[in-house]
């Protein structure tokens, strides 16, 4: 299946990581890395799968959580480099897609709160699944508290 996670993002992302390995001093807090917004990472022979949402990565706990979120198949770029990417808080097990029953507004529901993802085209970039979302009543939709939206990539530079 084709995604927006190509082959020319998988490359760019790849170049953004090499170029951070060996800059960053030890004890230094690695920076944020909105470039890569919506990438799937792992670092080569390890089990922990992230995704990058607003600069930070952050941990898929699990597999449940993993179905829960993405596409059959989804890209998952392996690279040694992923520590230059600062973690943000792992997504909470059994995170899912939500909109309520009377809105087309899709948000990731991790954690206790809602994060809007604003558009089809950042929908696809996260490489989410559509037939996952789960419709909940719209006064539950609205009771939960809303986090920040869930940005695109930036142009890599």
């Amino acid at each position: 299946m084709t995604t927006p996670a190509t082959a020319t993002t998988e490359a760019a992302a790849k170049k953004f990581l090499a170029n951070a390995v060996g800059t960053k001093q030890i004890g230094v807090t690695p920076a944020p890395a909105p470039e890569l917004n919506g990438l799937l990472l792992q670092l080569p022979g390890a089990p922990q799968v992230y995704l990058v949402i607003n600069g930070f990565r952050r941990w898929v706990p699990d597999t449940g959580t993993f179905n829960n979120l993405f596409v059959l198949g989804a890209k998952i770029v392996q690279d040694i480099g992923i520590g230059a990417v600062s973690e943000g808080d792992a997504l909470s097990s059994g995170a899912m897609l939500i909109k309520g029953s009377s809105s087309v507004n899709i948000y990731l529901l991790s954690n206790g709160v809602k994060m809007w993802i604003p558009s089809p085209t950042i929908f696809q970039i996260n490489q989410f699944n559509s037939a996952a979302v789960l419709t909940l009543p719209q006064i539950v939709v609205d009771s939960i508290p809303s986090g920040p939206d869930i940005q695109p990539p930036t142009p890599i530079s």
